[in-house]
Order: structure tokens, then C-alpha cells, then sequence
């Protein structure tokens, strides 16, 4: 006998995706349940949360959802962008529109941050070098890719693209900071505005008193919280590229705090 509903088992892979419900976000609590076939042939499930009575499709959450791509396909573009494939060329094998392409790069893109953010706890982490590197987008933009390392297991922690300035450099700085139980030891390159961008996340505010009774009130400023340790490491190069010499200096915390840890 062929069952028509699937086993209750099934579900417990799914979770709420509104964020209302008090099971949103928590996958095997039970309530789950089977609804209903939708779509052309009957194929795409609809589930029901019976904490907050709502329904929602099997597909919710993943580059499948409300989309008419076979799935045969989406997996077929997957693995073109994830060999390097030009877009054109992904759009030629795949026998889909450019634009196509580019709108599952984009949905693409959200799901995995949307992803890597649930997975990625807070965890130990010594040391977070930062990087970035020049990339050419289309149509012909050059930004800069910066990427954050966990030191030791080189797990990445979080990677964004934009142009080199002080604003990006603290959307970097801002999730690192989040997923460590405690600040690490930060390991950026000689680029002025990443010491800025470092007290712009982290920094507390600093209040000095006045000196005497007459004049203007000294104004507030941001310094480093005394638990921040940061070094740099900036490298000299030669007309060819080739590093030559390597110079390391203190930016926050001192070498006798650094000897301390």
C-alpha cells in the first residue's frame, strides 16, 4: 500500500520560518505536520505549524523556493558557478537566461550568509587576520574582497565585498566580533582606516574632565576597551612583487599586555 502522506519523521528536518511563531528557528520540536500537494504536478509540499496555525512551503528557505526551475537545473548552475564557469557560458549549458544566472547568484549569495550565520557559534578563537584583495565585477566594477580568518584552522569566519573604505572595513569588523566568546587578537595589515574601524566596533566611550573651571568641555572619544589587543603586520615589497622585508607593530594593548596572554 502506497502511502500518500509522508512519515511524521520526515519533518523534523523543518522548522517555522516566521518569526512571530515561538518554533521559529527550531527544527524536531514536533510541530510540523503534513498539509497538502501544490504545483503543477503535484510534486512541492505544503506544510502547516500547528504553534502558529500557518502554512508554508517545503521548498521555504532554500534556492528552490518560489521558483519554476526544474531542480535538475538549479543543481546543473550550482555546479557551473562552483567550477568557475563564466555566467554566459553557465547560461548557454544550462539553457537558461543570463539574467537567470544572475538572479541565482544573488539568491544564492543571501542563502548562504543566512546560513553560515545560524551554523557559525561562538567559539574560541586566538587570533583573526584580516585580508583583501582587488576583484573585478561586472559590469567592469573593481572593489576589494576582504576576508576575516579564524588564526590556526583558517575557518572563515566571514567574508564581504565592497570598496576600500572605513565603512566596509567595520561590516567586516562587526560580525567577526560577534562569534567569538571573547575578543581575539586582531592581525590586520598597515591600512590606517582598520584601527579606525576597530574602535568604531568596539570602542567605549571616553569622557575627560575638564581642567580648571573656564573654557570649552573636552569632547568625548573612543578608545579601546582594555580586554582589545591589536597588531600589524605590514609588508615591504619590490617593483616585482616579491616581499622583502616584513615589519610588525603594536596598535592596542601594549607589549607588556601581550606578554601577559
Amino acid at each position: 500500500m502506497t502511502q500518500t502522506t509522508p512519515a511524521q519523521e520526515r519533518y523534523t528536518r523543518f522548522s517555522c520560518p516566521h518569526p512571530p511563531c515561538a518554533r521559529f528557528n527550531h527544527p524536531g520540536a514536533g510541530n510540523i505536520v503534513h498539509r497538502s500537494w501544490t504545483g503543477r504536478h503535484k510534486h512541492i509540499e505544503r506544510l502547516r505549524c500547528t504553534a502558529c496555525d500557518r502554512e508554508f512551503s517545503a521548498r521555504e528557505g532554500t534556492l528552490m523556493a518560489r521558483s519554476k526551475l526544474p531542480e535538475a537545473t538549479v543543481e546543473q548552475l550550482l555546479k557551473c558557478q562552483r567550477w568557475g564557469v563564466c555566467d554566459e557560458g553557465t547560461a548557454d549549458i544550462c539553457a537558461v537566461a543570463l539574467t537567470t544566472v544572475h538572479r541565482l547568484q544573488h539568491v544564492a549569495a543571501q542563502r548562504a550568509e543566512t546560513h553560515h550565520c545560524q551554523s557559525v557559534q561562538p567559539g574560541e578563537v586566538q587570533g583573526v587576520p584580516w585580508d583583501a584583495a582587488h576583484a573585478t565585477l561586472r559590469p567592469k566594477q573593481v572593489e576589494g574582497g576582504h576576508t576575516a580568518l579564524a588564526m590556526g584552522s583558517w575557518f572563515l569566519l566571514w567574508v564581504d565585498f565592497g570598496p576600500r573604505t572605513q565603512g566596509t572595513a567595520a561590516a567586516l569588523i562587526a560580525p567577526v566580533v560577534a562569534r567569538p566568546q571573547q575578543l581575539p587578537l586582531f592581525l590586520p595589515d598597515g591600512w590606517k582606516p582598520y584601527t579606525a574601524a576597530l574602535l568604531q566596533v568596539v570602542g567605549v566611550v571616553y569622557r575627560p574632565r575638564r581642567r580648571g573651571k573656564v573654557g570649552r568641555k573636552p569632547k568625548p572619544r573612543l578608545v579601546a576597551p582594555h580586554p582589545l589587543f591589536s597588531a600589524q603586520v605590514v609588508k615591504v615589497r619590490k617593483t616585482a612583487g616579491h616581499v622583502v622585508e616584513v615589519h610588525r607593530r603594536l596598535v592596542f594593548g601594549g607589549p607588556r599586555r601581550f606578554l601577559k596572554q
